[in-house]
Parts: C-alpha cells; structure tokens; sequence
C-alpha cells in the first residue's frame, strides 16, 4: 500500500501560525498603512506620516521575528493519523505566515492564549489520550485537533482552551472562502475497498436523504453540539435485522464527540447514531468494530472490517477534478479579482504547497473509495489556560 500523505496536518500548520506566531498589529494593519500609502488622493504630509507608519510596522515585524528565532523552542503534539514527515510538516506549517495576518485583521480568528514563539517541534502521537496526557503533563505546549474535537476537550477539561477561536458564522469573503471550504477543510466519508462499490452506493444515498429530511443536523445537534454543551453522551442502540448482512465498520474513538468510544469500549455517540440510521435505511446489520486511528487502513484491506467510520477528503476538490484547465483558471480569476494584492499573494503561497486538485485523495489507499461526505470541520489548536 502506497505512502499515505496527510494535508490534514499541512493545514493544522497554516492554522498553527494563527496562534503560534501572529498577532493584531495596535492601532491598525501594515496592510491598511501600505495600502494609505499608494492611495493618489492622499495629501503629500499625510502620505509621509503614512510611510512612516508602515516603516514602523516593518520594523516590528522584523523585531518580532528575529526575537522569535532567539526564543525558546515550543512543541506542537499532532496525531499521527497516516504518514506525514516532519520534514514535510516543516515545509508546510510555514504557510502561515501568508495567511495568519489576513484572518486576525478581518476577524476571522481571534487568539486567546499567549503566542507561542521560536521554532516549532512538531511531536507525533498515536492516540488522543497519549497526546492528551503530555499535554496536561507540560511535555508539549498545544495540541492540534479538529475544531469540534478541540471545543470537545476544553468542554470536559477546565485547564484547557482553544488557542485561538475561529468565527465560522461570519459572511466569508472570497479569500476566507477559499481557505475554509477548500484549503483548510476536511470532509468526513466512509472508506471502503473499491470491489465494495455497491455498499458505497448505499451509504451514500442514505447519507443523502439523511440530509434531505434534515435527520443528520438533528443527529449533530444531539450527539456532537449537545456535548459540548455541557451535556451527556446519548446511548444509541444499534438495530438488528433478523437473516439480513452483516456489515462490520471500523470505529476508532479518536475524534470524539464525532467518533466516540466510551470509558467501557463500547462505541457511543454520533457514530453510533449514524450507523444505526443508515442500518435501518438499507436494511443491513451493522456491527461496530473498535480500532487503532492508525490502524484503520490495515484492518480495511485486510477484511477485517467492511467500512471504516471515517476518512478525510474534500468536497470543493473533487468539483475542481470536474472542470477543464480553461474553466478553472476563469473561476480563480473570478474570486481573485474580489481579493486584495495581500490575499492573492498569500493565496498564491497556500497553491505552490498544496495539490489541490488531489486533496480530495489524501487519506485514501490504494485501492479504496468514499462514500459521499456526513460530515466537516477544520483544524484548531488547544492549549493549556494561561
């Protein structure tokens, strides 16, 4: 089985950077000053002070990133997932540099802890729970995980919080649209062997009409939202279907509230949820089989199981695989032209290091294919309260 490459972490770095080294300039951005500084109207003392300002600004940051290079090195816990380097995690977490800036000044993020400073050791761990545990011990200083998973832990651990916070429900402009549906997120499918193709069909059209009659939003407000709310796992109780197949799915415990694994070792929670309505709606057992993250591609390929509860892919990809060359560069045209020079010049950055047009195919082996997506979210970092 081929090397398996997780973008999934490449995009933890870019949102990293947000809380690992970026900070609101006072009293403005060096984008708002540079861009005073070029306007034709402005008067030729306003325009000096202006300059000036921007000056500032540039020595600033120089400044801060040459105390950043003097500081004390900081560690990154990540999960291991599949297969990605740490020379590769290097290469990448460096695009936040190009991206930090813009979210902050247009309000996308929002820090709440101090910026971490100086290099970056990325540390791998198998399990949350490991991750989890060095965490609190003070052997690393955040931990990267998806954002519902992080509002998960800082729910149920009062010593934890996120690093920074993401506004998801403000209006997108096309440049924040372009990172958060496309570059910066994950969709959530089943995997399956390609030979299983007609059980991938089934899923797939119960997870669509799951989602035409609104039944997978109730089971994200119960199962995903309700916890994080301070409330509790709901038990699920998977339907037996007398003489009909049965279908083994790998869950793994390593995402919850969305793939969930209780104290006891039995799977509970939204995954729970969803199987047993995709149970009923193609009229098949579905027994749940408990596996290592790390393991998932094994037991897959070995027969093991039939399914695995989750994979990541992308949905904005696989629409950008179905246009011509001609068509794609019409459309990024398109939403450049709405950008500013500072979100198409980081924009570009985030392109030379991301391929894109196969992201929808990261955590996919060899040899497999995915349902239709159930679910989506983005990479936050968590970290100890100040």
């Amino acid at each position: 089985m081929k090397k398996l490459i997780s973008i999934t972490l490449v995009l933890t770095m870019i949102l990293t950077m947000c809380a690992c080294g970026a900070k609101k300039d006072e009293g403005g951005s060096g984008t708002a000053n540079s861009e005073a500084v070029s306007s034709e109207t402005a008067s030729s003392e306003t325009s000096s002070n202006e300059t000036a300002s921007s000056e500032a600004v540039s020595a600033e940051d120089a400044s801060s990133e040459a105390s950043a290079e003097n500081a004390e090195s900081s560690k990154v816990g990540v999960l291991t997932m599949l297969n990605m380097t740490e020379e590769e995690m290097t290469k990448f977490r460096m695009l936040g540099k190009y991206v930090s800036r813009i979210l902050l000044d247009e309000g996308y993020i929002e820090s709440n802890s101090k910026a971490l400073r100086g290099e970056k050791e990325v540390v791998f761990y198998d399990t949350l729970d490991s991750m989890l545990m060095a965490l609190n011990a003070g052997d690393i200083d955040e931990l990267m995980i998806y954002n519902k998973t992080g509002q998960y832990l800082c729910a149920t651990n009062d010593n934890l919080q996120l690093a920074y916070s993401v506004n998801l429900d403000k209006e997108l402009n096309s440049f924040a649209h372009l990172l958060f549906n496309g570059h910066m997120r994950n969709d959530f499918a089943f995997l399956m062997m390609e030979e299983n193709e007609a059980l991938r069909d089934e899923f797939s059209n119960a997870i669509n009409d799951m989602k035409g009659d609104g039944t997978l939003d109730n089971l994200i407000s119960e199962q995903i939202d309700a916890l994080i709310n301070g409330g509790d796992v709901k038990p699920v109780t998977m339907p037996t279907i007398d003489g009909a197949e049965t279908v083994k799915v790998a869950v793994t415990g390593a995402l919850p509230p969305m793939d969930y694994v209780a104290e006891d070792g039995s799977p509970a929670g939204f995954n729970t949820a969803v199987l047993a309505e995709i149970s009923q709606r193609i009229g098949k057992n579905i027994e749940l089989v408990v596996v290592d993250s790390i393991g998932r591609a094994t037991a897959l390929s070995s027969g093991t199981v039939d399914a695995v509860f989750w994979t990541r892919t992308n949905q904005m990809s696989s629409k950008y695989q179905e246009f011509s060359d001609e068509e794609r560069a019409s459309r990024l045209e398109e939403l450049e032209a709405k950008m500013s020079d500072e979100e198409v010049e980081a924009f570009n950055k985030v392109k030379e290091a991301l391929d894109f047009e196969n992201y929808n195919k990261v955590d996919m082996p060899e040899g497999t294919i995915c349902t239709v997506p159930y679910y989506s979210d983005i990479i936050v970092a968590v970290a100890r309260k100040d």
